[in-house]
């Protein structure tokens, strides 16, 4: 039995809510309009002061504080003339209707993004506005709402429910909402006709809206009387007639009378939305005539804006109980698709809600089904099994309106797409072949896999041999160890992870790439750049809305193998650290560690992944920025940049080729020559890699294009170093060459930038006047080339005697001050390897003996007069041989790094000497300049003296 309470109580003085077209509300009708956040809460400020005057005045009787008995009612007025704008309206009742409803507040939404108010009212009884006047003076504020002076109109108490009125007007009322809905849910053209664009913009009520409606007319239940079922009736189905009429429904207390103009109404919206389809249906032959077209259009557009003002905010049906015997079935209209479903209120209060879900549709059984399918044929791990046949069952048992839904299916999508057990092998030949990246090697028919792992790395990259020699290490103990095992799929070795750590543009993607060519595996790229958020690596648990899986269960996803290639791109971008989001390389390290991927946790599956299986190759251009136990998980492999020989030669064989097939030119059609090859190399890129070079060939390729375009019968193919300065405009940058001639105090040491371009760098030295034989330093040094400097100073002059600086022994040492410059004074610099260069440029300086101008020298030296080994040997060399050094002077521990990386064709050219102290490097440099000099200096005996004394330092 349901309980009833008394209706609230409608004030005769109530804030106006002006609803613009097409909202309207009908007493049991719920509306959710939007409107300007000033706006709203004028509105809203204004009913709550006449409420508090309410509960002000009900305080004489024994009421101490507000209840539902004093709810915040509001009077709704909609607009007369729906071409009229209600910003353009008066606050008076011009242009808005006397008549409206008095509605319940239920609901007030804040939209942040757009600074409006979504309020959701309920109607409760019809009213008639007798005025509408400025606000009371006591609401303490003179930015208020209009108050309007209104008298309500209630139907009788004593009217029989729906269910066992027998009236001629009620059974006149849902025989004609029955044809109307017939109507509207019929098709709008025969299938065999061209479907009119005009036609398909006209919306239809939900078809499940229409069964509920149908439904409740069948059986309204004890609650529902004639009186609400017409308000129900002419609210959902009233927007296919005639504005007026429904404004008219609002001003018919009477019962009997609101009856006979509902059916009125019905009738009338089913002639239009006859006529409608009829008209679109035929418009090529209707619309001849045109006034007659103009008017028609006229009414199409007025149906078509009316019933979208229904249909577009998606309808569902509620049981509303505003206190009174009215306790029915009626719609709720808000702005944003909901799903249609039926509540209906229990006993103990307006909080409790019973849901009776619609049937599922034909496309949600069909999913369960799918799902259920494809759960059979494949095969999981038992936990991941065991989890997804559990969220199966679940997935059966819920509605297909359940918000989770969508949810649930998207989680059994992931799970049923990894490739939990599936390898490369299994994968369709198709679908293999487009995972798997392509290679510039020719097909290898029957040749073992080794001979097809050369060949791939070979035809996809020219030169880096130490990186090839490496990657075929890595492929030759992955065959073996699958080999060994009688089943792949329970192969046990755990391989090395892969970091490929080189300046940009130097092939350390390509070279992955070619890797799983070579093993004919499917490859994925996973970009590492800014990833600041954990949950990017380990996914959002399924609490969160939106939750997906993490980077690392998504690539694997998408290779649709567990054995594929993962390439980790840019690992040292990164982002780390212990923020908000978590610390992404924290997450990596279980990712990396062999020990642990067999049961790698994405926060979203929930269940554990083996990733065992996967190759993952990382990238980076710099380990200083990844974290020690992170790259304490990697085998770190350092690509080095390309000489200008290498650089040339992967032009020939693939910038060149690449850039014509993307300009629509052949090889007749443009000849590049070794030489202007090797001098765009050289005169307008400065890079370790060859993406600047690609460019610079684009350009001139582009300008080609051009030319060929304008005069095909005189144009050259062939292009000079001319022509290349003529459409690049002149050198970026000037060759380095070394001098003509030595100078005293200038000495030639050898830089590795950060580019990973080696160079050759002067350091100057001048000797100032006598003053405290103090050293400045200038160029942009940093402090430990300062320090570098500062130390070859101190250990010349503690050996000034040996070197012949000093007259004597215990003589002082010149007080002349040393400037010491490195030119290129915008470029910073710094790093210890100058060492040797500084101490050379010093005593070249106080001796006045020239160095050398063809020879460089790098090394980091000691106080006690070792040479320490430096880093970039290769870099440092290739710069020295392109800038005319013919003799280079490297430490002993560096020999190794000269024979391994250096190029024979370089090696050639350049002399080289190991030096293991500063004496032997001094004599390597001057050579019997020194000792002549000295000789010179002091005579043949006491010259002889001291450089004994200078040669056992170099025997320490």
């Amino acid at each position: 039995m349901l309980s009833h309470t008394d209706p609230p109580e409608i004030p005769t003085t109530l804030a106006v809510l002006r609803l613009p077209y097409p909202h309207i509300v009908h007493p049991g009708l719920v509306l959710s309009v939007t409107l300007p956040q000033k706006q709203c809460f004028r509105i809203l400020r204004t009913a709550l002061a006449d409420r508090r005057g309410m509960v002000q005045a009900s305080q004489d009787k024994s009421s101490t504080h507000l209840s539902a008995k004093q709810p915040m009612i509001l009077a709704c007025l909609p607009v007369m003339d729906p071409s009229m704008s209600a910003s353009l309206l008066p606050d008076s009742l011009d242009g808005w209707s006397s008549w409206g409803c008095a509605a319940r507040v239920l609901r007030v939404v804040h939209v942040r993004a757009t600074h409006e108010c979504r309020l959701v009212v309920s109607g409760v009884a019809r009213i008639y506005a007798k005025q509408v006047c400025a606000p009371h003076s006591d609401t303490g504020t003179v930015d208020a709402a209009s108050i309007a002076s209104v008298r309500p109109f209630r139907d009788p108490a004593n009217l029989p429910p729906a269910s066992q009125d027998t009236s001629t007007s009620l059974t006149r009322m849902k025989r004609a909402a029955e044809k109307l809905m017939s109507c509207l849910r019929a098709p709008p053209v025969s299938p065999s006709l061209p479907l009119n664009s005009a036609l398909a913009a006209v919306p239809l009520l939900p078809p499940m809206l229409l069964r509920n409606i149908t439904s409740l007319m069948a059986d309204p239940g004890p609650e529902v009387t004639s009186s609400m079922m017409s308000d129900l009736l002419a609210g959902l189905l009233g927007g296919t007639c005639d504005w007026h009429m429904r404004i008219k429904h609002l001003s018919l207390p009477d019962v009997d009378m609101r009856l006979e103009h509902t059916v009125a109404m019905l009738e009338q919206g089913t002639e239009r939305v006859r006529i409608l389809r009829e008209v679109l249906s035929n418009s090529s032959s209707a619309l001849q005539d045109q006034n007659d077209g103009a008017l028609i259009r006229a009414q199409i557009e007025a149906i078509v804006q009316q019933v979208a003002g229904i249909t577009s905010s998606g309808i569902s049906l509620r049981v509303i109980d505003h206190g009174n015997e009215s306790r029915a079935l009626v719609p709720h209209r808000s702005q944003e698709p909901r799903v249609t479903h039926r509540v209906v209120k229990k006993e103990g209060g307006p909080d409790h809600e019973h849901h009776v879900d619609s049937p599922s549709d034909n496309a949600a059984g069909d999913e369960v089904k799918e799902l259920t399918a494809r759960l059979a044929q494949s095969v999981l791990p038992p936990e991941p099994n065991r989890v997804c046949e559990r969220e199966l069952r679940r997935l059966q048992r819920m509605p297909p309106q359940s918000m989770e839904r969508g949810v649930l299916i998207n989680y059994l999508d992931t799970m049923l797409d990894l490739p939990w057990d599936r390898i490369s092998d299994d994968l369709p030949p198709e679908e293999r072949r487009a995972l798997v990246p392509s290679t510039f090697a020719p097909e290898q028919g029957t040749s073992s896999f080794m001979d097809r792992a050369t060949c791939v790395l070979e035809a996809d990259h020219y030169g880096l041999d130490k990186i090839k020699k490496r990657m075929l290490e890595y492929l030759a103990v992955l065959q073996l160890k699958a080999q060994q095992a009688s089943d792949q799929r329970k192969a046990s070795y755990k391989g090395p992870i892969l970091l490929l750590v080189g300046p940009p543009g130097t092939g350390k993607t390509s070279i992955a790439r070619s890797l799983a060519a070579a093993l004919q595996r499917p490859f994925v790229r996973l970009s590492l750049g800014g990833v600041r958020d954990e949950a990017e690596i380990r996914g959002h648990r399924r609490t969160y809305v939106g939750a997906l899986p993490g980077a690392i269960v998504s690539s694997l996803r998408k290779a649709r193998a567990s054995d594929c290639v993962m390439l980790l791109d840019e690992l040292d971008k990164l982002s780390s650290g212990l923020g908000v989001h978590g610390d992404p390389t924290a997450a990596m390290l279980e990712v990396l560690d062999p020990e642990q991927n067999h049961a790698f946790k994405d926060h979203y599956l929930n269940v554990p992944v083996d990733l065992s299986r996967v190759i993952f190759i990382a990238t980076a251009n710099s380990l200083d920025t990844i974290p020690e136990p992170l790259l304490d998980r990697v085998d770190t492999v350092h690509v080095a940049g390309y000489t200008f020989d290498e650089k040339v030669a992967i032009a020939e064989r693939h910038l060149v080729p690449k850039q014509l097939d993307a300009h629509g030119l052949s090889n007749s059609q443009v000849k590049l020559s070794q030489d202007v090859l090797m001098h765009v190399a050289q005169s307008y890129t400065r890079e370790a890699g060859v993406r600047t070079m690609e460019r610079r060939i684009g350009d001139i390729v582009r300008a080609k294009a051009v030319e060929y375009a304008q005069s095909p019968n005189t144009y050259e193919s062939t292009i000079t170093i001319g022509d290349v300065e003529r459409i690049l405009g002149g050198p970026t940058y000037e060759p380095e060459v070394v001098d003509e001639v030595g100078v005293p105090g200038v000495a030639t040491g050898m830089a590795y930038q950060g580019s990973g371009m080696g160079s050759i760098l002067h350091i100057e030295c001048a000797s100032l006047p006598p003053d405290h034989a103090q050293l400045k330093l200038t160029g942009s040094l940093g402090d430990v080339i300062r320090e570098s400097a500062e130390l070859a100073f101190a250990w010349v002059k503690a050996h000034a005697f040996a070197l012949g600086i000093s007259a004597g022994r215990d003589a002082a040492f010149p007080r002349n001050d040393v400037h010491l410059h490195m030119p290129s004074g915008a470029t910073p610099k710094d790093g210890p390897s100058a060492g040797i260069a500084f101490v050379c440029a010093i005593v070249s300086m106080y001796l006045r003996v020239p160095l050398d101008a063809r020879l460089a020298m790098t090394g980091e030296i000691t106080l006690r007069g070792y040479v320490a080994a430096v880093g970039g040997i290769k870099e440092k060399v290739l710069g020295a041989h392109r800038a005319g050094i013919t003799k280079v002077v490297l430490p002993q521990r560096n020999a190794r790094d000269f024979e391994n990386d250096v190029p024979r064709s370089v090696k050639d050219d350049i002399e080289v000497v190991y030096v293991r102290t500063i004496p032997d490097a001094l004599h390597a440099v001057f050579g019997t300049s020194l000792e002549a000099h000295i000789n010179t200096l002091y005579g043949a005996v006491e010259g002889r003296r001291r450089v004994q004394e200078l040669e056992s330092h170099s025997r320490l």
